[in-house]
């Protein structure tokens, strides 16, 4: 999982100018806390941008961060740039 966060976050360009991914992959511990931010990461937006994608190493990561969506959209939606993030689908 740690190799897939380090892709994500090379895919994204964090540490270049400042995209609503990278705001997303550089806030993800504060959105789903440190017990899920090493079992998941944010993979894309949808190209309108309301849709954020995450894989999930397990079904069980899975079902929990399903339990949660309402809460990490909140989340999300305090961040700079990432109000129109309505949805999540979890893979």
């Amino acid at each position: 999982m740690e190799n897939l966060v380090e892709k994500v976050w090379e895919d994204w360009g964090i540490g270049e100018e400042e995209t609503r991914e990278g705001i997303i992959s550089g806030n993800w511990q504060k959105i789903v806390g440190r017990k899920l931010s090493g079992k998941c990461a944010p993979v894309n937006l949808s190209k309108d941008g309301k849709v954020l994608f995450i894989r999930a190493a397990s079904s069980t990561i899975k079902q929990e961060l399903s339990f949660k969506k309402l809460d990490l959209l909140k989340k999300i939606n305090t961040l700079k740039n990432c109000r129109a993030v309505n949805q999540l689908r979890i893979q």
